[in-house]
């Protein structure tokens, strides 16, 4: 199983919407329900284009030509936080445990260290989520804090969400 790790292309927009919708169905991870998303082709085209300024980042990982996996990156417009941005991986299920976290990190972080002024790599992740918080650990980020109860899975059910960063400059 060849793994491809490539920016992402404005005809990927269907495809993107496709793994988004597989990755919602399998996953308690995401703050978006399969229901909430309501993506067009022409939105995610847009949202596309919009992560092509500087600073801004999308990948995908691709085997035999479908996408199976992304990583986004988006840097703040205020210029108090230019030097940081944040990211959100999702990997298709039947993916997982095969590498394409950590080839999607490792392009994300030797981008980062060459995008001028960026500094500080951060990330929310929520605390149930274990293998992508060892993930993280692995890659040298670190727990900042802590949203309590920050998640409302179900009735009774809350989950913290964890931030982390790792500064790349």
């Amino acid at each position: 199983m060849e793994i491809n790790i490539r920016p992402v292309r404005k005809g990927d927009a269907s495809q993107l919407i496709e793994h988004t919708k597989i990755v919602l169905t399998e996953s308690t991870y995401l703050l978006t329900t399969p229901e909430e998303f309501t993506t067009t082709v022409e939105e995610e085209e847009k949202w596309i284009e919009d992560h092509k300024k500087p600073g801004n980042l999308i990948i995908v990982a691709e085997i035999e030509g479908k996408i199976i996996g992304n990583l986004n990156f988006q840097t703040s417009k205020r210029k108090r936080l230019s030097h940081l941005g944040y990211f959100g991986i999702s990997i298709q299920e039947a993916y997982c445990n095969h590498g394409i976290g950590t080839k999607l990190l490792e392009y994300l972080l030797e981008w980062a260290q060459k995008e001028p002024g960026l500094e500080k790599v951060c990330l929310e992740v929520f605390s149930h989520n274990k293998r992508a918080i060892h993930l993280y650990k692995k890659f040298g980020f670190i727990e900042e804090g802590r949203k309590v109860k920050f998640v409302k899975l179900s009735d009774s059910h809350y989950e913290d969400e964890i931030i982390m960063y790792k500064f790349v400059k």
